[in-house]
């Protein structure tokens, strides 16, 4: 008796699946074949007959659930996509620094030129020189020319589209921690149901075990005519495990979907498990609302998201103002070109396009006078700006919602699964008390089901409820952006 009592205290730790662990050549819990036993083999067949298998004693490695985080943040293709649209917006802030200072350009050229003498005033070469072709006397010439513009003041233009650059990246890289947070919820969310499926399979293989004995049992008094059982008692024994084995099959189903998930998200393909644990309540102590509100104003994405935004809207729309204003700037030039077989030209009121070199340098201002569409584009930024605006207060509101409604359900999902614990403990030792009287012979085995029933449903629900609480409180971590109150973490 202390034995059957001791192996009802540690259901919750079994770790063996009757079903995978039965021989090949004896039935377990899962073998619901009525029909007669099989008469033996002969000694020639059982000479011929194939070793048993080899017994497995290296296994694939079991992940961790940070195993499984650290992967997923490290091979999740929406972080991939999220880290390439931040480098590029990255390289926008490198273009927005540098193109102030990229007005500049370099002309050369290059070529041969026929013998060119005289002045401007005494031409000694025909102008049709030029083009009879190649010949003797013609000689290389070369050309370069550079100029560029160097901004002084610019109203403001330089300083506000580097800050709306900065602010675009600050964007982006609160969107790279929202996804961040996502996958690691998705990757929570699995592999917790994971876990459930194999504790709804573990339920299972011991509760058919206990059915099995008592359908033996029932048969063994029925072949004695034992007045105390009847065939209706066998047959609504088989009808629950036939009930079991279908609920047994949604956990495998449960179980192949949550691995597929795990797979993908890790980027782990081949020999992937979990280890073999069953899902415990969680230590994560449940704070005040209010403290949940307050960080997910400091640590929410989507609000830091919709700050920056409105921090970038305000930079661009400085930048589209100081567009109406003139660009103040110090222009530079510089040329040098060379042509041997050209005469020189010294005079200065003469310009030489084949030898020459010379620098030059002014101020300047430059100017665009198209007022009224840089007003539109004024507007525009405005407008864009108070879009900005209005989906910060959106985020705010929105946030405070959802942290409300992953609250509400964390606790829902707590207090649920205390009473299913309190169900599951009285469900054993109503278990315990008929299986005590069955072996007195006080009662018959038909007066198990009801307890076995009362049992299933308390501990398959009481795990439903362990791993609502675990999601709920993973959700609660990603709506306030406060990863660290996550189970497991």
């Amino acid at each position: 008796m202390t034995v059957r009592r001791t192996r009802w205290w540690v259901l919750l730790g079994c770790a063996s699946a009757l079903a995978l662990a039965a021989p090949t050549a004896h039935a377990g819990p899962f073998d619901l074949d009525d029909d007669e036993p099989s008469e033996p083999a002969d000694s020639a067949a059982s000479e011929n007959a194939l070793p048993p298998p080899p017994v497995v004693t290296i296994k694939a490695h079991a992940y961790s659930l940070q195993e499984c985080l650290l992967l997923a943040e490290r091979n999740a293709p929406q972080l991939w996509a999220a880290r390439a649209r931040l480098a590029f917006v990255r390289a926008q802030i490198d273009e927005a620094r540098w193109t102030p200072f990229s007005y500049w350009s370099l002309s050369s050229n290059f070529g041969y030129l026929p013998p060119i003498g005289g002045t401007p005033f005494y031409n000694a070469s025909p102008y049709t020189l030029l083009y009879q072709g190649f010949g003797s006397g013609w000689q290389p010439a070369f050309g370069l020319s550079v100029r560029g513009t160097v901004p002084l003041y610019t109203f403001g233009k330089i300083e506000s589209v580097k800050k709306a650059a900065e602010g675009r990246a600050r964007v982006s890289e609160w969107d790279l921690e929202k996804q961040r947070q996502q996958i690691r919820m998705d990757v929570r969310r699995a592999y917790f149901g994971l876990m459930l499926s194999r504790d709804m399979q573990y339920i299972a293989n011991d509760v058919l075990g206990q059915l099995n004995k008592a359908i033996a049992n029932t048969n063994a008094k029925l072949e004695r005519s034992d007045q105390s059982v009847e065939e209706v008692d066998r047959l609504r024994l088989e009808i629950n495990r036939d009930e079991i084995m279908a609920r047994v099959s949604e956990a495998k189903k449960g179980e192949a979907f949550a691995i597929a998930a795990l797979r993908f998200l890790t980027g782990v393909q081949s020999g992937f498990d979990i280890p073999d644990e069953p899902l415990k309540r969680p230590e994560t102590t449940i704070g005040p609302v209010v403290r949940y509100l307050t960080a997910a104003r400091l640590f929410r994405a989507d609000v830091n998201m919709a700050r920056a935004g409105v921090q970038a809207r305000k930079a661009w729309l400085d930048f589209r103002r100081a567009e109406m204003f003139p660009n103040i700037g110090l222009g530079l030039n510089a040329a040098y070109s060379i042509a041997p077989s050209a005469d020189p030209q010294r005079q200065a009121w003469i310009g030489d396009p084949f030898n020459r070199f010379g620098a030059s340098f002014g101020f300047g201002v430059e100017w665009g006078l198209d007022i009224l569409p840089k007003s539109a584009r004024v507007a525009q930024a405005e407008s864009e700006l108070e879009e900005a605006r209005a989906l910060e207060r959106l985020a705010l509101g929105g946030v405070a919602v959802e942290v409300e409604n992953a609250y509400a359900a964390v606790v829902e999902a707590k207090t649920r699964e205390e009473n299913w614990d309190r169900a599951e403990r009285r469900s054993k030792r109503w278990i315990m008390s008929t299986q005590d009287a069955i072996d007195l012979g006080t009662k018959d085995e038909r007066y198990l089901l009801e307890p076995l029933r009362a049992f299933v449903y308390a501990r398959a629900s009481h795990a439903q409820s362990l791993m609502d609480l675990h999601v709920t409180l993973a959700e609660l971590a990603r709506v306030t952006g406060w990863d660290a109150i996550a189970p497991g973490t």
